[in-house]
């Protein structure tokens, strides 16, 4: 084997892109000739042109939102967004980047509270109910229908007033997710939580046919504070 072959092979293994699905969109010849279709692996004939690689999330989808006003004093392991991928599904869904953005409307009685936050969950089982439904921010091309969306047997939803239904659902004790909530007890204070696997050097999360990921509170609320959650999910699907 070239050492052309030898180091594009290398880079392709650290990079993970030997699987198919992570197969490049073009290749070019080296000597530069004619652009061809890219060979989804690694035989001598790929190897001999450069491959031009297309990382998976690139096309993904998104949902943003943000809550209704959530009443005071809301109980503990409340889901308060809630998102199903299909359970017929044939493909997984591999969750890059959650972000929130938390804001408290009334005071809370203590303003810090040791303990208080939300979190990401994954679950299985039903799919939440109540709330407002949501739609999906297509890929670039608005033909493809993400298998979250109701129209392929998923769902997305966020809470109003008060938390989801989640009758049927059995989550994992372990946060995925946490975004501490401890110090914006006072009406106005927000704060803002990133969670990013975008990076090759990172996994991203995966959500498997009928698997939830759900924002909840392992903590109860405490006392008169309202407040409201913005969020937004971005990930695609294979």
């Amino acid at each position: 084997m070239s050492l052309h072959r030898s180091l594009t092979l290398f880079l392709l293994l650290c990079l993970g892109l030997t699987d198919p699905a992570f197969a490049a969109t073009q290749l070019e010849g080296g000597d530069g000739g004619a652009k061809k279709a890219c060979a989804a692996d690694t035989s001598a004939s790929a190897l001999d042109a450069l491959c031009v690689v297309q990382l998976p999330h690139v096309g993904g989808a998104q949902t943003s939102s943000v809550t209704g006003t959530i009443a005071a004093a809301l109980g503990a392991n409340s889901a308060v967004f809630c998102m199903r991928l299909d359970p017929g599904a044939t493909v997984n869904a591999y969750i890059y980047e959650v972000q929130l953005r938390y804001t408290t409307i009334v005071a809370y009685t203590t303003a810090v509270t040791a303990g208080r936050r939300v979190a990401l969950y994954r679950g299985s089982g039903a799919a939440c109910s109540g709330g407002t439904a949501l739609t999906i921010a297509p890929p670039d091309d608005s033909t493809l229908s993400s298998e979250f969306s109701t129209a392929q047997g998923g769902d997305v939803r966020i809470a109003t007033t008060g938390a989801l239904t989640v009758t049927g659902i059995t989550f994992e004790a372990n946060e995925i997710f946490t975004c501490g909530l401890v110090h914006v007890g006072a009406a106005g204070a927000s704060t803002d939580c990133l969670w990013n696997k975008d990076s090759v050097n990172e996994s991203p999360f995966v959500l498997r046919p009928g698997q939830v990921l759900a924002i909840r509170n392992p903590a109860a609320m405490d006392a008169a504070g309202t407040w409201t959650l913005a969020v937004t999910v971005q990930w695609y699907e294979r």
